[in-house]
């Protein structure tokens, strides 16, 4: 039986490397952009609680554009930290989506809650492989058997072959969760140090980290 889940869109950064324009605004279509593509995903899971955060400078448009969705007016100075200010959860699972990332194939997100749900691992993380210009740019993970080593952050010599995209955890994870951890390979690590078991699951298509123009134009042009 599938655990209840609370899932957190933290959406709260300044978009200084966007030159202001809010990265999960940006559109994948006419209708459709990063953030409403994650929130039609999202909304067909079952006993799923979705919370945005966001910065007061996007605070208005978003309740504007997404009018029934709950969303809180954050002031904060990393993904961590957002998701704290969203309360962590002490009953449920917890699931963190970017929402300025994009991956085609959502089904990776019920395997890790069925995974979570169904095994001892106090966290799971959705990977996927390392493409040649992200080398360098993402939280690559040491994998030993069916768990997770080591995040290594952003270390263009690192040889990992998979870097984590998603997190989903148990309430016993929110313990090595501090909001000083620039992002979340500092909390992991602090919880592998302490012996907590973090498991992963595998996807099979690309994802994308549209941070900065560069990789928004090369997610555009996968759609050709």
């Amino acid at each position: 039986m599938l655990e209840d889940l609370k899932t957190f869109l933290p959406a709260a950064g300044q978009a200084s490397r966007m030159q202001g324009i809010p990265k999960f605004l940006l559109p994948l279509s006419k209708e459709k952009t990063l953030l409403g593509f994650h929130l039609d995903n999202l909304l067909e899971l079952k006993n799923n609680e979705l919370v945005i955060g966001t910065s007061p400078q996007f605070f208005t448009n978003l309740k504007y554009i997404y009018n029934d969705q709950n969303i809180l007016e954050i002031k904060s100075n990393s993904m961590v930290e957002t998701v704290i200010k969203l309360k962590l959860d002490k009953k449920r699972l917890s699931l963190v989506v970017m929402p300025d990332t994009y991956f085609s194939n959502y089904e990776i997100v019920n395997e890790m809650r069925q995974k979570l749900s169904s095994t001892d691992l106090d966290v799971v993380l959705g990977l996927w492989k390392i493409q040649n210009d992200q080398k360098g740019k993402l939280g690559q993970c040491t994998i030993e058997g069916e768990h997770i080593k080591k995040v290594v952050d952003k270390d263009p010599n690192c040889v990992e072959e998979f870097f984590w995209g998603l997190i989903m955890w148990k309430p016993k994870f929110n313990d090595y969760i501090s909001i000083g951890d620039p992002h979340f390979g500092v909390s992991l690590n602090r919880a592998i140090e302490e012996k907590l078991k973090i498991g992963f699951v595998k996807a099979k298509e690309q994802y994308f980290d549209c941070g900065t123009f560069d990789e928004y134009l090369k997610l555009v042009k996968s759609f050709n």
